[in-house]
C-alpha cells in the first residue's frame, strides 16, 4: 500500500490484522517506522460504500477476483 502526503510518499506494508472493540486495526511499516492504522465501523461502511458507487471499482474488484483465481489455478497445477 502506498502513502502519499505532503510529508512525502511513504510505502505502508501491512503485517497484521486484528480486531478490536474500537474496530479493524491494521499494523505494520511505513517506510521506516511502526504504524497502526485502526479502521471504525463507520470507516469500513463509508469506503464499502465509496467503493460500490464507483463503476470502476466494479471492474477493479473483478479483475483482481479473476486474478486471485488464475493464480490458485496457477500454483495448483505445480
Amino acid at each position: 500500500m502506498k502513502i502519499d502526503s505532503a510529508a512525502g510518499e511513504f510505502a505502508f506494508d501491512i503485517s497484521n490484522l486484528e480486531l478490536r472493540d474500537g474496530g479493524i486495526v491494521l499494523t505494520g511499516k511505513m517506510g521506516v517506522w511502526e504504524a497502526e492504522t485502526t479502521m471504525t465501523d463507520a470507516d469500513l461502511r463509508r469506503l464499502v460504500r465509496l467503493v460500490l458507487l464507483k463503476p470502476g471499482a466494479w471492474g477493479y474488484l473483478f479483475r483482481m477476483i479473476l486474478g486471485a483465481r488464475t493464480e490458485a489455478k496457477a500454483e495448483a497445477a505445480r
